[in-house]
């Protein structure tokens, strides 16, 4: 009893018992979840920009592939509210789960949606930025069968059409998984609107990238078309025509690539006619021309 005593009357022992204590406590604390440092109210200003930056750069882009000259979010600020969003929802995570019943959790998984949709959308801004205009052009010179000049430019451009493609994609699968009825009631119309313009705008570049892939698929098809050249593959034709009719014109650039495509189906038409009516006129049952044919002038 008097050894015991003696030992906790020992102060350089009571400092090491301190110490090994403060240790122990520090390493248990180190490994148990925390919420994140950002408290409530820093988190609904994240929450606030991510919407912001949906709504902008979604408004930016779609303006811009209509062929006006905009100035989407930086893509830098709106990467930083995503990973804030995403730092506070995995602590919540590691305190709750990531339970769809709790009402933090839940709310925060939705607008990390939204965080990574908006920077998915700038990023896609920032594609199509370098690459609109030349887009643009590419189908312009299409529609007048400058066909390799129009290809030359598309080859430029054509990564960037495709990134930007693939972040819009990946935009609009996030918005999808958003959940309305866990984020505030005043940003769902920005939610819905953002959607419907990504999903416009998707269209509408999707369908000028298969037109210009299926003009370089075809090239020496097209161009000989263009040139009035006769071509012993009616059913090639038939195929590039079929392929054609199947891209879905809409959105802002329904102009161009719409004169393209039926500068192209025209084109095939008008050959497959002329080598039908041609065809006629060898058996003896038309009197008339081939491909190029161009009747007579009336004699009145």
């Amino acid at each position: 009893m008097v050894r015991r005593y003696k030992l906790f009357r020992d102060p350089l022992l009571l400092i090491a018992l301190a110490l090994m204590v403060a240790s122990l406590a520090y390493i248990v604390y180190s490994f148990l979840p925390h919420v994140s440092s950002t408290n409530p109210s820093n988190i609904l200003e994240e929450y606030v920009k991510a919407i912001q930056s949906l709504n902008k750069s979604s408004t930016a882009l779609e303006k811009r592939v209509a062929g006006f000259y905009t100035v989407a979010p930086n893509i830098s600020d709106v990467a930083i509210a995503r990973d804030r969003i995403r730092g506070y929802l995995r602590n919540l995570s590691m305190m709750y789960g990531f339970n769809n019943s709790n009402f933090l959790v839940n709310t925060a998984k939705n607008y990390l949606y939204i965080a990574e949709a908006a920077t998915n959308t700038t990023k896609g801004y920032l594609y199509i930025n370098n690459s609109i205009d030349i887009l643009r052009e590419s189908l312009e010179l299409l529609s007048i069968c400058r066909v390799r000049d129009a290809l030359t430019r598309y080859n430029r451009i054509e990564d960037y059409v495709l990134s930007s493609l693939s972040s819009i994609a990946k935009a609009v699968s996030m918005l999808n998984k958003v959940n309305k009825s866990c984020v505030a009631e005043n940003h769902v119309p920005v939610i819905e609107a953002s959607l419907e313009r990504l999903e416009k705008v998707y269209t509408s570049i999707k369908s000028a990238d298969d037109l210009m892939r299926i003009a370089k698929r075809y090239e020496d098809y097209i161009e000989a078309l263009c040139s009035n050249q006769t071509i012993n593959d009616a059913a090639a034709l038939n195929s590039i025509q079929n392929e054609l009719n199947q891209i879905t014109v809409s959105g802002p650039l329904s102009p161009e690539v719409s004169n393209a495509q039926n500068t192209l189906i025209a084109l095939i038409q008008s050959y497959l006619y002329g080598q039908s009516m041609n065809q006629q006129n060898q058996s003896g049952n038309y009197v008339g021309g081939g491909a190029g044919y161009v009747p007579p002038e009336s004699s009145d």
